[in-house]
């Protein structure tokens, strides 16, 4: 991998991926800004959107998505590298869904914004709780008499898509 040249980072091409619990390895687009950082951790931001600006990967891509990956960039430089690594893998768990899953994704985060301010309070305690669950069990949890009882099927199977891509959070 030649990390000197952005775009051949940027692009996905020429690195393998890192595997993130919850991935599903047969979708991936190119274009992975979390790959791109993390090949550039240690240059300071402002040289690190200097360099992604003048990427020609980059600069083919429509104004809006460039837009949004300079602002993804300022906003993830400023995280806590804990919160940066989480948003980092949720990015590349929600980068491998097909488009429909993504869609579902998408949808599902809108209709959990659209809930009474309670239930989304009661849906991001739940969020927390299962994030420390293993993927692969969150929807047996989800199923249980203890969500059931808790809340409505629609609000279970919104949890069960927002947590698709939400990256594993061992217990402390």
């Amino acid at each position: 991998m030649n990390s000197a040249n952005p775009a051949s980072i940027y692009q996905g091409q020429g690195y393998a991926r890192p595997a993130y619990p919850g991935n599903r390895p047969g979708y991936a687009p190119p274009g992975h800004l979390g790959a791109w950082l993390n090949a550039h951790r240690g240059v300071p931001a402002q040289q690190q959107e200097q360099m992604l600006r003048n990427d020609p990967s980059f600069n083919q891509l429509p104004p809006a998505q460039q837009q949004r990956l300079v602002q993804q960039l300022n906003r993830v430089d400023q995280m806590p590298e804990a919160q940066r690594q989480r948003r980092l893998a949720r990015n590349e768990n929600l980068e491998r869904l097909s488009p429909q899953e993504r869609a579902q994704v998408q949808d599902s985060a809108q209709r959990w914004r659209m809930l009474p301010a309670d239930r989304q309070a009661a849906m991001k305690s739940a969020f927390r709780d299962l994030s420390n669950v293993p993927p692969d069990q969150r929807q047996m949890v989800l199923n249980s008499a203890r969500y059931q009882n808790a809340f409505s099927p629609e609000e279970r199977g919104i949890l069960g898509n927002v947590l698709s891509v939400e990256p594993y959070q061992p217990p402390r």
